[in-house]
């Protein structure tokens, strides 16, 4: 029940985003590994700081483009923990973070992070999930037929 994607591998905004040279070469690197330890080749991914960010306004498209050209599918989200921000959020803040934002969305796409001092995430995650299903939502697992969400932007 569970999807791998790929995200990044160093995570360097300004080392990505430099040209879609930088990131296609950032992005084969991790999905090359993945596939070596997993035997699956993700065809789904989420850009490192969203779809467009401060740092990718100028390459974006292209990098799309090209992303698209090869078959993948990319995510943003619609919902947060929280656990992004500097500090983290505590256990109790990223269940009612995601709780709170989940209210009245017929999709919930949620921003998670699995790093070493995000344990707070973990620990949230059983109330989360039970709190999603006490809100009508069923947990499925992404494939790229399941319409993408983004993050709105201004162009």
């Amino acid at each position: 029940g569970h999807t791998i994607a790929i995200h990044s591998y160093t995570h360097d905004y300004k080392k990505i985003y430099a040209s879609p040279e930088a990131f296609l070469e950032d992005f084969e690197h991790i999905s090359t590994l993945v596939e070596s330890y997993t035997g699956v080749k993700p065809n789904i991914f989420r850009f490192p700081g969203g779809t467009v960010n401060s740092y990718n306004k100028a390459v974006y498209k292209d990098i799309t483009a090209e992303m698209l050209r090869r078959g993948y599918t990319f995510y943003d989200w619609n919902v947060a923990t929280g656990d992004a921000a500097s500090g983290g959020a505590t256990k109790q803040q990223c269940i009612d973070n995601v709780l709170n934002d989940s209210i009245n969305k017929n999709r919930a796409f949620i921003l998670c992070h699995d790093a070493g001092d995000k344990q707070t995430t973990a620990e949230a995650l059983p109330a989360i999930i039970d709190g999603l299903i006490e809100q009508g939502f069923s947990l499925e697992a992404l494939d790229n037929t399941v319409k993408p969400v983004t993050i709105p932007y201004d162009k």
